[in-house]
């Protein structure tokens, strides 16, 4: 398959049924963000937010912009410093840039992973038991509902790791 200098102008959809697809998956959405990347995960654990790669893409992406913003919620954070260290050095460099949230009351129901990038694109896990889920990119109608629900996870989460308080 030949490689392509512009993306592809329309939406795209597409079930994946494997880790490595999701993997991959995450990459496209995070490449396709222009503004913000909203995450949703139990604890972001498996999901490639510690490779060098990853964190080279999301560094790209925050200094791209002043205005760019990284919004993390997860059911459980105590484990980032072991799992995404990588991830927590972003935190420290861009400290205005990145929030990082618990969830609290009926969010903590969710089960169904995602990553976000705008109101465009998204990357959606299933259940987090489960391998399928399915990317869309440059799919608005796809990419809306997820937001809608982002939003409403926000609301019920509060901050849970700050650049400052680090390692206590």
């Amino acid at each position: 398959m030949s490689e392509t200098s512009a993306a592809p102008s329309g939406p795209s959809y597409r079930p994946l049924s494997g880790i490595a697809e999701s993997l991959a998956a995450i990459d496209e959405v995070i490449a396709a963000a222009e503004r913000s990347i909203r995450i949703f995960d139990i604890a972001l654990a498996n999901r490639g937010f510690n490779s060098p790669a990853r964190a080279d893409k999301l560094r790209e992406f925050l200094v791209r912009g002043r205005s760019h913003r990284l919004h993390i919620a997860l059911h459980e954070t105590d484990g980032l410093e072991r799992e995404c260290p990588r991830l927590l050095a972003l935190l420290r460099q861009f400290p205005m840039s990145i929030e990082i949230h618990r969830t609290l009351a009926q969010a903590r129901n969710a089960t169904d992973p995602f990553v976000l990038a705008d109101d465009h694109s998204v990357w959606h896990q299933l259940h987090f038991e489960q391998p399928r889920a399915i990317v869309a990119l440059r799919s608005p109608a796809d990419a809306m509902p997820i937001a809608q629900r982002f939003d409403e996870i926000w609301e019920l989460s509060e901050p849970a790791v700050s650049a400052t308080t680090l390692g206590l």
